[in-house]
């Protein structure tokens, strides 16, 4: 994808992502491999080093035909002086009085690799522009290929009415109705999400069933760029707002010709129909296209994450006639949510526990007494979720019973939820959302894996109970998780309570955290502890951990920061598509019984008897941030007694535009989340006027603007705001800026200097002074070039 950095570009921003244009380095990639044949239709071609290499190819002997729109034939361009390199070229025109166009955009090298998508090879198509192509490597027989070489056959003819007969279950070609056709289809099928983003969509039949999906329930969300904003009036549209479709306008700068020039539509998160011809007339009956259906949920992915920026950066009509910025907007249009995502409750079945909750809480004397949850595990459960709502005062609740394999249960885990009982879960939990109509979510998770074999992580979003090995986080990663995608959930995971290192002045070498360096680990004297070091999240899973943890653990050889610094790193990518969340506050779910809404973070020093504040912000989520681990902090109850929402003061804050789990499962997703020790402290952060928390901001400038609002419905004095930093790959995290003393319920324009080049991250720390609680949020990470 072009993905530039720039909402409205510049000529010196078009310079830079010329220059870094990852299309134009995979079409020259293509080429330069290229063995016997390269096949390029194209309806304008202007990028030079995209030429240089089509002239390599053409030198060494390749067979090379390049069709390209007739309107081309002028002057001294691409096309004249690769006709004078003595490449086969022809100028070509669609079908129909007046002619159409030769539109389509792909490159099939050897026969079995194709290049397609919206992408022009100008100067605009691979930099400022919002374009995307898809690289497919196959193997003979492969109907998409074979399709997409009759097409090319039938433009190189000159034959507008051969395209449609290339058509197949999965790529269809235009001038014919077969697009139209496949389109309609997947609109009908959908049940859950449409999301278009076009260039022109001007064809009333789609608008007319972009309506009816609407109609009956289908979220139908649609991006046009600003400037074709006259071109979205009439009956069809009509019905299409009417029935809840909303629309956005990308703004762009049309005196450098940018464009949002996709044309795609992802249907229910995991259907991507794209390719270079637009929803019109002129695209289905005249033109040279072709529309393809990607089934793959992992093609999907990056597009539904291009569509999350491009819906945040897009403006609708009233906020373009009111002026403003994408972060105004943004704020006007969500919510902040509050609620905890990690919670256990009583559960047994025949006699084996399922979850390790305890029907007991303490009285206001202090004494522990018995609560009646019910008799079976779906009763406790719909009763953890109703206490939640009416007396814990939540918004949301996620129950996430303990899981893993069933081999033999170890010491302090012997919880071990069942995939009937989960089921049931999953079915209480809806029906409670339903009957919450709007008031409230319950969420249906679990908390797999031990402490012992490489410590817990949350999976929401899962219709599946993770029964998979304990510690064995390639399983998770590698598998479980894709095959959840696979089968059409989105998962999602949360880092729980980490313990990366040793508390400050614990000299002990014994105890349950998970790094240390300088020692030899055969100086720890608990067999236990020794080997079962070096194993969080993964990090004995992967290369080159594997190899070297056992090395470590005999005292053959001391810890190495640099190879646990690729340990890491290898985690960081395996986990990359579905880790969004490290919990950074102490949940103290098994201390805390009573229902007095205590602040966990507080806690009595052991030695000196003072309070104070532990988290896990400064030390185990910076640590990872530093590494290159992109989540969002969560402040978890991990509640084991009958007492959910009403033992804490602290909250997981999700901002979304509507209570409902896949409202809150999208925020996520984008880590639209923070923690907080207070149960109403919303916090607002935007980087620019258009990148919230949890998003990336590219940047040339040596300067960036963050605006911050806070507000708390049941406080009424100033804030005190730190905002703290610190660069992939670096070794800590500094103190950036402080503002004492702001006020509530406005916004506040800060400037952060952004000194050197790299990849940057930024979050505050929020306090409100007189009942000492504060909130941390989501990163904004700056990447400066």
């Amino acid at each position: 994808m072009t993905e530039p950095f720039c909402d409205v570009c510049t000529a010196a921003d078009k310079a830079v992502l010329v220059e870094r244009s990852p299309i134009t380095k995979k079409i020259v990639a293509l080429l330069d491999a290229a063995e016997s044949s390269a096949d390029i239709a194209n309806f304008t071609f202007s990028v030079r080093t995209i030429e240089d290499a089509v002239v390599r190819a053409h030198s060494r002997g390749v067979i090379v035909r390049v069709a390209m729109d007739a309107g081309q034939e002028i002057g001294d361009t691409v096309a004249t002086r690769l006709v004078a390199a003595g490449v086969d070229l022809r100028f070509v025109t669609g079908g129909g009085t007046p002619a159409g166009l030769q539109h389509a955009k792909f490159m099939v090298v050897d026969q079995l690799t194709l290049a397609t998508g919206s992408n022009n090879w100008s100067s605009t198509g691979t930099s400022i522009n919002e374009e995307s192509t898809i690289v497919i490597k196959s193997v003979d027989g492969d109907p998409l290929l074979g399709g997409f070489r009759c097409h090319f056959q039938a433009i190189w003819d000159r034959d507008p009415t051969a395209a449609g007969t290339c058509s197949n279950a999965e790529a269809t070609f235009a001038p014919s109705s077969a697009p139209i056709k496949m389109i309609e289809e997947e609109l009908r099928r959908s049940t859950k999400s449409i999301d278009v983003l076009m260039h022109h969509l001007v064809f009333d039949d789609l608008v007319k069933e972009l309506a009816k999906a609407a109609e009956r329930g289908v979220r139908v969300r649609v991006i046009v760029n600003a400037t074709d904003r006259a071109e979205h009036a009439g009956a069809a549209w009509d019905r299409l707002f009417k029935a809840g479709g909303t629309i956005r306008y990308k703004q762009t700068a049309p005196e450098l010709f940018q464009l949002m020039h996709h044309k795609l539509a992802i249907i229910d998160d995991r259907i991507v129909v794209n390719g270079s011809g637009n929803w019109s007339g002129s695209a289905f009956f005249k033109n040279f296209e072709n529309f393809v259906r990607y089934r793959d949920p992992r093609i999907a992915r990056p597009y539904r994450e291009l569509y999350a920026r491009l819906w945040m950066w897009s403006l609708s009509g009233d906020s373009l006639d009111a002026g403003k910025t994408a972060a105004r907007q943004h704020a006007d249009e969500t919510r902040v949510f509050f609620g905890n995502l990690h919670a256990h409750y009583p559960a047994d079945a025949a006699g084996a526990a399922l979850d390790d909750g305890k029907p007991l809480k303490m009285d206001a004397s202090g004494t522990m007494v018995p609560v009646d949850v019910g008799p079976t595990p779906a009763d406790a459960a719909r009763f953890a979720y109703e206490y939640g709502r009416d007396e814990g005062g939540m918004d949301f609740l996620a129950l996430t019973p303990h899981t893993c394999d069933d081999a033999a249960a170890e010491a302090g885990d012997n919880a071990n939820m069942i995939p009937e009982q989960f089921d049931q879960l999953s079915l209480i939990a809806a029906d409670i959302t339903r009957t919450s109509a709007g008031s409230f979510v319950a969420i249906a998770g679990m908390e797999w894996s031990t402490n012992s074999s490489g410590n817990h992580v949350n999976v929401l979003g899962s219709k599946a109970l993770a029964k998979i090995e304990r510690g064995r986080f390639d399983l998770l990663y590698g598998e479980f998780l894709p095959g959840r995608e696979l089968d059409g959930d989105l998962p999602r995971i949360s880092m729980n309570h980490p313990r990366t290192f040793r508390g400050e002045g614990n000299t002990s070498l014994n105890g349950n955290w998970d790094q240390i360096f300088d020692i030899n680990l055969r100086d720890i004297t608990n067999n236990s502890d020794r080997e079962k070091k070096f194993n969080d999240f993964g990090l004995d899973d992967f290369e080159p951990m594997k190899s070297e943890l056992p090395r470590w653990i005999s005292g053959e050889l001391m810890p190495d920061r640099l190879v646990v610094d690729a340990g890491l790193a290898a985690i960081e990518e395996a986990s990359r598509p579905y880790l969004r969340l490290t919990e950074v506050l102490v949940g103290r779910g098994n201390e805390i019984a009573h229902e007095n809404r205590e602040n966990a973070s507080l806690v009595k020093n052991s030695t000196t008897g003072l309070i104070e504040r532990f988290t896990r912000v400064h030390s185990d989520w910076d640590y990872y941030l530093l590494h290159g681990f992109k989540t969002a902090p969560t402040a978890p109850h991990d509640n084991h007694f009958a007492n959910w929402g009403t033992g804490h003061s602290t909250r997981t804050a999700i901002i979304a535009d509507k209570l409902s789990e896949g409202a809150l499962l999208a925020a996520i997703d984008q880590r639209l989340v923070y923690a907080s020790e207070d149960e109403q402290l919303a916090v607002r952060l935007y980087a620019n006027g258009r990148v919230p928390m949890g998003g990336t901001l590219t940047t040339r400038e040596t300067t960036a603007t963050l605006e911050v609002f806070l507000a708390d419905t049941d406080y009424t004095g100033t804030y005190d705001v730190v905002v703290w930093s610190g660069t992939i790959g670096g070794t800590a995290t500094r103190e950036a800026q402080r503002h004492d003393a702001l006020a509530g319920g406005t916004w506040h324009t800060l400037t952060i200097d952004l000194a050197t080049a790299g990849e940057h991250f930024f979050y505050l720390e929020v306090t409100e002074p007189s009942p000492d609680r504060k909130a941390w949020t989501a990163p904004i990470w700056i990447d400066r070039l």
